[in-house]
């Protein structure tokens, strides 16, 4: 085995110039413990080549690997997160599924509305600290549009407040649908 494939196994990596095959990469399977497994070998030979590229005194690297790792399974088993940050300075990450069903709650909340799909991004001066929310619903026939998106709007912020004490500096609402009961 050549020093240039070392801990790699049979798969080149972006490290020694060549790019991998898609087809040998892991596609990960939450329900699938083989394929974490398989997923964390992969990336050890990527670390490995890495780390075999320079020689960086042994102090600087302690922990490197298993620092690296936890990040990756955390964001496999969490799935993407939104970062934010309260009115304190705090910074926290949440799963970004977690903040859409804060916001579809508070739409579905409103008498004669349905939340369809929800965007929410972070914002603010500093980022994160508040949030930009995109929501579109469908709205039971008879319901005063322009009524029933200021009842939606208060309901958002009131419930991005009370749950994750961040304000909407901005609240989008996309009629999309009507719908009868």
């Amino acid at each position: 085995m050549s020093d240039q494939n070392a801990g790699s196994g049979s798969q080149p990596s972006p490290i020694n110039g060549a790019d991998p095959d898609p087809h040998d990469m892991i596609e990960p399977d939450s329900n699938d413990a083989e394929s974490h497994l398989e997923m964390d070998a992969q990336l050890r030979d990527v670390i490995d080549d890495y780390m075999g590229t320079f020689k960086p005194a042994p102090e600087d690297t302690a922990g490197v690997r298993e620092r690296i790792l936890a990040l990756v399974r955390q964001d496999l088993y969490r799935g993407p997160s939104t970062q934010l940050q309260t009115e304190t300075g705090n910074q926290f990450s949440i799963s970004t599924a977690s903040v859409r069903s804060i916001v579809r709650d508070a739409v579905d909340s409103v008498d004669g509305i349905r939340a369809r799909s929800v965007e929410v991004e972070p914002a603010g001066d500093p980022q994160g600290s508040a949030a930009r929310v995109r929501v579109s619903v469908s709205i039971r026939a008879g319901i005063a549009i322009v009524t029933a998106a200021e009842v939606v709007r208060r309901a958002v912020s009131a419930g991005l407040v009370a749950e994750l004490g961040i304000p909407a500096v901005e609240i989008d609402i996309n009629a999309e649908d009507v719908h009868v009961d």
